[in-house]
């Protein structure tokens, strides 16, 4: 099967309700290109076993070529859930089958 190339755009917020390492989603969303918006709150992000990384109030943190459900965020700080935005370019055939057409 080829799958088309073409590209279309979605976006979703996630709020922390907990202090612990979660992935963005459950759901696998391949994506070309994702945008991570931090509100709120400053959050940490890794892969689930490395969460180095920080991403303070009013970061966009970018990422090429992945899976929404590979990505882990968690609060910074315990108690201050934080909000993240995410906007990805994701392919095509993803949408027509999420969409069932």
């Amino acid at each position: 099967m080829k799958y088309s190339t073409l590209t279309s755009c979605i976006s979703l917020t996630k709020t922390m309700s907990s202090d612990a390492a979660e992935p963005i989603t459950l759901d696998d969303i391949p994506f070309y290109e994702c945008n991570l918006h931090c509100y709120t709150n400053a959050l940490i992000y890794g892969d689930g076993a490395v969460m180095d990384a920080y991403m303070n109030v009013g970061d966009i943190v970018s990422f090429k070529n992945g899976n929404l459900r590979e990505i882990f965020i968690q609060n910074k700080t315990a108690g201050n859930n934080g909000k993240l935005t995410v906007v990805a370019t994701v392919p095509t055939y993803f949408i027509k089958e999420a969409l069932k057409i």
